[in-house]
């Protein structure tokens, strides 16, 4: 029986595999039946292989699912040779003959076929999922008439009997009819109130139209049966696709249980260990995967990005680098990037980070946090002028920009403009229109740096920051006009100074800001003493012997002064 699949355009969704069974067949393969149902192959073949002390008839069931499963896995010969054991174990048994009929058919022998399913009948004519399983063999051929027929059949048997609901919702389902598809899984539900495929089913259709009509399917079918495997993996699915982690990990906790289930689920409850923060259980569960799966891309992305949360950085560098390497760059993803880029940092490898964010914006141009690491990166690397225009993209994308944010952009324009006050550049000779380009720029960081910062301000009038970095900002305009005119300090920094020394001696009770305030004061002294004023400059040198008492700076100041203290 060939896999059957919903058409993309409706739902993209799984149609599960429904072969009925009357309760005088099913009894300790129960589970592995379930299994089977929900296409969980590999699961139910173990299942079926383990089972043991099995009654003639129970032995022969088990014999045919093992012939259904071998079907699937397209290894007919061991098809063949499961059903022909289900006839040798209970040749009452109905169900091994449908099974060798399905080959025969699959073979165009449509005669032999017709005659194997005339034995089964015959074995069980008050059973009507003889024929719907019939009806399943037909519909899976495309041989529509035959269907109906069958069912026709088991109409006449038991019209209430839910089989016949499910067989004509799947091919409802299979000729792209999602709603009459679903009212034959009700109808099914209807007549029998346990019929666990059927709400599978349900549960399959809703989960990618109506989450809350699939998870309330679910929640039936685990009331039924509450260790129904094949529940658990859709609870898990539906939850993990719509970002509630917690609750699909405890399904997939009791899905992954059992041998045999596919790998996917695995990859998934990895993930979402990963997800919710549990790194190390996360690891555990990829090395899993990886044993048996040693170049699933998936799962070696993620064992990077894990031992990036743990801070095993140079385990996760060589861990990504060999990642990026491995897989072809049309798989690699924005997050790749991101994370090789954030080790690189880590490792002290700033230059070739910012190649790393450059890759990912180049995947993800609208991610305004590549703009921040790109600009980190750069100023990691000492180049401040890309950094302020990373910082400046940013703030193109990013609409709800945070105070931090502004305050970095400001110390990047900080740290670009202190270039033009350093000793070496203001005693190198430089030629007229390169100091009119020069003095541009200078002024330039100068001025967005004032922006920057009198944001952070209005932002958070509380916080010291914004005032001492503007105040530090602008004593380079007072240091650049002292050093290149030789003339006494314009005080560009004053005013700023004197701001900040409010907000700093106003939250100061634990001497936490003392280096700060040190620094305000010994300006202003500065000042003061560059204009001759010794009494005001006293007074300030005299205020950081109160915040420091053995401030020697302070002490040979107020000596040279001549000034007590």
């Amino acid at each position: 029986m060939q896999k059957m699949k919903l058409i993309k355009k409706i739902a993209n969704l799984a149609i599960m595999v429904f072969l009925p069974i009357s309760g005088v067949f099913a009894n300790s393969n129960e589970k592995g039946i379930d299994l089977y149902r929900a296409e969980l192959y590999n699961a139910a073949k173990l299942f079926f292989l383990y089972q043991q002390n099995q009654s003639p008839q129970e032995q022969a069931e088990n014999y045919y699912y093992l012939g259904q499963i071998y079907y699937q896995f397209q290894q007919i010969d061991s098809a063949a040779y499961y059903y022909e054991k289900a006839i040798q174990s209970a040749p009452e048994y109905p169900f091994g003959y449908i099974g060798e009929g399905k080959l025969a058919l699959t073979k165009g022998e449509l005669k032999t076929a017709d005659s194997l399913f005339k034995k089964a009948v015959g074995l069980a004519k008050k059973n009507p999922s003889v024929q719907t399983t019939i009806a399943e063999v037909y519909m899976n051929v495309d041989l529509k008439p035959q269907v109906e027929e069958a069912l026709d059949k088991a109409r006449k048997i038991n019209k209430k009997y839910p089989g016949i609901y499910v067989v004509e919702g799947d091919m409802l389902m299979k000729e792209g009819k999602i709603g009459e598809a679903c009212a034959r899984y009700e109808n099914a539900i209807a007549f029998e109130k346990n019929d666990k495929i059927a709400y599978l089913k349900l549960a399959q259709v809703y989960k990618n139209i109506n989450i809350s009509e699939a998870l309330k399917y679910l929640d039936e079918l685990t009331r039924i049966d509450p260790d129904y495997i094949p529940a658990y993996a859709l609870i898990g699915d539906i939850n993990r696709d719509n970002g509630m982690y917690i609750q699909a990990l405890k399904a997939y906790e009791k899905f992954i249980s059992i041998p045999g289930v596919p790998i996917l689920q695995h990859e998934r409850y990895a993930q979402l260990l990963y997800f919710t923060d549990q790194y190390e259980k996360s690891l555990t569960q990829i090395d899993y995967v990886l044993k048996i799966d040693p170049a699933n891309p998936v799962m070696n992305r993620l064992q990077a990005y894990n031992n990036f949360k743990l801070e095993n950085n140079a385990l996760a560098l060589a861990e990504m680098a060999k990642f990026l390497q491995d897989n072809p760059v049309d798989k690699h993803i924005y997050l790749d990037y991101i994370t090789y880029g954030r080790l690189l940092i880590k490792e002290k490898q700033a230059e070739i980070a910012v190649d790393a964010f450059l890759k990912a914006a180049a995947l993800d141009p609208k991610k305004p946090e590549v703009y921040k690491e790109l600009a980190n990166a750069y100023e990691t690397a000492h180049n401040y002028l890309d950094a302020i225009q990373q910082y400046e993209k940013y703030f193109e994308v990013e609409t709800t920009p945070v105070v931090y944010d502004y305050f970095y952009y400001g110390q990047a324009n900080y740290s670009a403009a202190s270039k033009y006050i350093d000793a070496e550049y203001l005693e190198t000779p430089v030629a007229p229109e390169q100091k009119e380009i020069d003095d541009a720029a200078f002024k330039s960081y100068i001025e967005k740096g004032n922006n920057a910062f009198s944001e952070v301000i209005s932002r958070s009038p509380e916080s010291y920051l914004g005032y001492l970095w503007r105040a530090r900002l602008n004593s380079f305009i007072d240091v650049k006009e002292q050093k290149a005119k030789g003339s006494a300090m314009q005080g560009a920094a004053k005013p700023y100074y004197e701001e900040a020394l409010q907000v700093m001696l106003a939250a100061n009770q634990d001497g936490k800001r003392n280096n700060e305030i040190i620094e305000a004061y010994r300006y202003l002294a500065s000042y003061y003493l560059l204009l001759d004023d010794k009494i005001n400059a006293g007074d300030y040198f005299k205020k950081i012997l109160e915040v420091e008492p053995d401030n020697a700076i302070a002490k040979d100041a107020l000596t040279q002064l001549k000034i007590k203290y």
